[in-house]
């Protein structure tokens, strides 16, 4: 018997969809590391453009504005 090999599909982020509606995003997250991940998380055949990571004092929280450049 043999076995077939089925390839699984990268998950998209659930901030994908909003991105790709709107053109843009602000990301934010706890960390620059996490801002970093979620930004590795976007599709290689999406071409992007990043704004400045910002920082709320207040809250700690990282924010990063992400968006879609269309040819």
């Amino acid at each position: 018997m043999s076995k077939k090999k089925t390839q699984a599909k990268p998950e998209q982020p659930a901030y994908m969809e909003e991105l790709l509606t709107k053109g843009y995003i602000v990301l934010e997250a706890k960390s620059r590391e996490e801002l970093s991940e979620m930004v590795d998380k976007i599709p290689a055949n999406n071409r992007y453009g990043a704004g400045a990571v910002g920082k709320n004092k207040e809250t700690g929280v990282y924010t990063l504005r992400i968006d879609i450049i269309n040819d």
